[in-house]
């Protein structure tokens, strides 16, 4: 994966979380859904790539430090929990 600008040396905590929805149809409703808000949010202090595989989303992060880490993934989480609650209504 393509964390673009990174020294790892400056970037000690990286990681993958990989989230498998019940069909390709749901995977990338919740996609399309945080896409727009992975394009717009920039983040000095951490890096992330988000990406769709058939039904799974993956999240392969890189971070300077645990508290950019916690903060990213945060909204990253929920954002894909916003898109899914949504999907109920």
């Amino acid at each position: 994966m393509g964390l673009q600008g990174s020294d790892r040396e400056d970037w000690p905590i990286e990681g993958v979380i990989e989230l498998f929805f019940p069909d390709e149809e749901t995977a990338r409703i919740i996609y399309g859904s945080v896409l727009y808000e992975h394009r717009s949010v920039p983040y000095r202090r951490s890096r992330i790539d988000f990406l769709l595989e058939g039904k799974k989303l993956i999240l392969h992060f890189i971070a300077r430090d645990n508290s950019a880490l916690r903060g990213t993934l945060n909204s990253y989480l929920r954002w894909i929990k916003v898109a899914m609650d949504s999907m109920e209504v």
